[in-house]
């Protein structure tokens, strides 16, 4: 995720080059700025990136003020460009202003710029212009690498979706947000807006980094993960001219977990000014918010690093846990309890077991990690041990479930940490999965299926019905190797292991206890290396390994996957297994049902000794082609 990213920042001054007395471990600062008139109809400030250029630190200044402080890799040699919304700016002057920034990371509150810093480059400070779009915007959501079913920001770098919630008749999805460059850092809000959970529209940046008393001294402050809500009841007294705001809660870093409120449906948010409403003793952060409607409060869970705990011999020990507060108003929060074992961004949450009139509370992490218990509006007891979500891949992290969904449904969004080497982005959202509690292999069991709305996407359908499944008999259906597609396989199992190959990966169960999955030669000598999240945490993410697995059903074995571009999930016997992995390397072009190959375990042979025909049948196989979800109307985002 993102570990505490602190940018600190130096007095600006507006002059065009001005050394300031600086600290004995620093240079004199090195100040370039430019004014900018906005004109009527300006919605862009367009900014050259390069992303093996130097950064600098960057302040766009109105009236004398910094209104955004960054780090950016300007460039007068762009391999693309970005921007900064300054709709709000027209008719009136804007100022950029850089400096040198620390190079070769992202930099902390005490960190030292270098001892001999590039030279500011006036030439790509001079190419900084405003206009009613941005160089390259035609071309958005077409590139050659961009996924076309998973949400990608049209610039810079994403991970942590936050704020997920259905609020005025839409889904609201922010996540973190470098709007300058496909590195991290410079953590803010971004913000898309959705009918379906499956067409985005971007929207401009929500939350921007706190510039409050302080910053320009050195403290830095970044808009961490969090959730969002709406309060009808105005328990918070949030209310204003007859508008229940869409309320966010968030890590700003330098201060602790804040509110934030939106009277525009989340196009502009407004700081609380009791911020911050809790504070870590030692560093805590991913607030999530929900109402807890037996006792008639608020319940806030967030992840803490060094929580207090009173030992015996009048010891004190610092533990990380998720802590749990309530609240009457979202303003005045106690801490109620803690719940060990866990690592940021929590999400907590009621579902029904299938097939059952019980229901368990599920506290789960950002690796997939979770829970399941009894939860009192104060305490969660946990009754089932600590499962994983996903079993491989890599590239899956810091999922969050949407808040007020308009029906009964628990639907989650998770980051896809997928790198595009050379592309004006990088990260992606995973396709949204409903999910579900019910029993199976390994106890109860939390198992995610795509929303049901991915149909709306499907444009080439080929359907296979009742084929046996021979050695010499494979079942095999074409398909464009660069479309997005939808595959639902549904085995009955015979004396054979099967395999489902999907465009050059393959997914095989042995018949008995054992499911794999083989990637094709490029992705497996890449698995064999490890693998960086782009936040220097390779630990935590599991590679893909063979499972233990015993299907439930002793008839059917069900196999789906969405394929988009370097992107692939697949989900097991209605999510019992879920996988989020990496396709690289040349795609085959078709989607083949076959029965695994010799070395590895297979059903029985004939009855003494006698030889047989090894078999299974596919009882159904769709495979649809899916239109892309980025329309043109979603290339705007005014």
């Amino acid at each position: 995720m993102k570990y505490l990213i602190i940018l600190s920042f130096m007095c600006g001054l507006t002059a065009k080059t001005i050394a300031q007395t600086a600290p004995a471990n620093q240079p004199p600062a090195d100040i370039k700025s430019k004014v900018i008139e906005i004109k009527k109809g300006q919605t862009y400030l367009n900014i050259p990136v390069n992303p093996s250029s130097s950064s600098v630190r960057m302040r766009i200044k109105f009236d004398g003020k910094p209104v955004e402080m960054s780090n950016v890799r300007l460039s007068d040699n762009p391999t693309f460009w970005t921007f900064y919304d300054v709709s709000g700016y027209q008719g009136k002057a804007i100022t950029f202003e850089i400096e040198n920034a620390q190079q070769g990371g992202r930099g902390g509150a005490n960190a030292a710029v270098n001892a001999s810093p590039p030279a500011l480059n006036e030439k790509a400070l001079n190419m900084v212009f405003a206009d009613t779009k941005y160089p390259g915007q035609e071309g958005v959501y077409k590139e050659a690498d961009r996924p076309q079913v998973h949400f990608s920001s049209q610039r810079g770098h994403i991970n942590d979706p936050n704020g997920l919630v259905y609020y005025n008749n839409e889904y609201h999805m922010f996540y973190q947000h470098n709007p300058y460059g496909i590195d991290g850092g410079n953590q803010h809000w971004g913000h898309a807006v959705s009918k379906d959970m499956i067409h985005w529209v971007q929207q401009r940046e929500a939350i921007y980094p706190f510039l409050g008393t302080g910053v320009e001294s050195g403290r830095g402050d970044l808009a961490f993960s969090g959730s969002a809500t709406y309060d009808p009841k105005n328990t918070s007294g949030f209310r204003k001219n007859g508008i229940d705001p869409l309320i966010a809660f968030y890590t700003s870093t330098g201060r602790g977990e804040c509110i934030k409120m939106s009277y525009d449906n989340g196009q502009t948010f407004e700081d609380y000014a009791g911020n911050p409403i809790i504070k870590h003793a030692v560093q805590g952060r991913d607030p999530k918010i929900l109402w807890y409607a037996p006792g008639n409060y608020w319940v806030l869970v967030a992840w803490d690093a060094g929580q207090p705990k009173k030992m015996s011999l009048g010891q004190e020990a610092s533990v990380r846990q998720n802590l749990i507060f309530t609240s009457p108003d979202m303003k005045n929060w106690t801490f109620q309890s803690g719940v060990p074992g866990f690592f940021e961004c929590p999400d907590f949450y009621e579902l029904p077991i299938q097939g059952t009139n019980q229901k368990k509370w599920v506290m789960s992490d950002a690796n997939g990690r979770y829970m399941l218990g009894e939860f009192d509006g104060k305490h969660f007891k946990v009754d089932q041990q600590e499962k994983d979500y996903v079993f491989g891949g890599r590239y899956y992290y810091a999922a969050q479930t949407i808040n007020n969904m308009p029906d009964s449904r628990r639907v989650q969004i998770g980051w896809g940490n997928y790198n595009y080497p050379g592309a004006p982005f990088t990260q992606t959202m995973l396709f949204p999965n409903e999910l579900k509690l019910k029993t199976a292999f390994d106890g109860i069991r939390l198992c995610p299926t795509p929303i049901k709305e991915i149909a709306s996407l499907h444009k080439s359908n080929q359907v296979v019905e009742n084929k046996v499944v021979t050695a010499d008999a494979p079942v095999t259906v074409s398909v464009d190797p660069e479309a997005a597609i939808h595959v639902i396989a549904e085995f009955e199992k015979g004396d054979a292991p099967l395999s489902l190959n999907i465009m050059g990966y393959s997914f095989t169960y042995d018949n008995e206890w054992q499911f794999t999955a083989i990637p094709p030669p490029a992705v497996a000598a890449a698995s064999a290396a490890p693998a960086n999240n782009g936040f220097g945490n390779t630990a935590s993410i599991p590679a893909i390994t063979p499972v233990r697995y015993v299907s439930s059903n002793t008839d059917l074995f069900k196999i789906e996957a969405i394929l988009d571009k370097n992107m692939l999930e697949v989900y097991v016997n209605d999510g019992e297994l879920y996988y989020v992995t990496e396709f690289k390397g040349t795609k085959t072009g078709k989607i083949e049902a076959a029965i695994q190959q010799a070395g590895n375990r297979g059903g029985g042979g004939g009855s003494n000794g006698a030889a047989t025909v090894r078999k299974f049948i596919v009882k159904k196989l769709e495979v649809h082609e899916l239109n892309s979800a980025w329309p043109q109307t979603a290339l705007v985002n005014k």
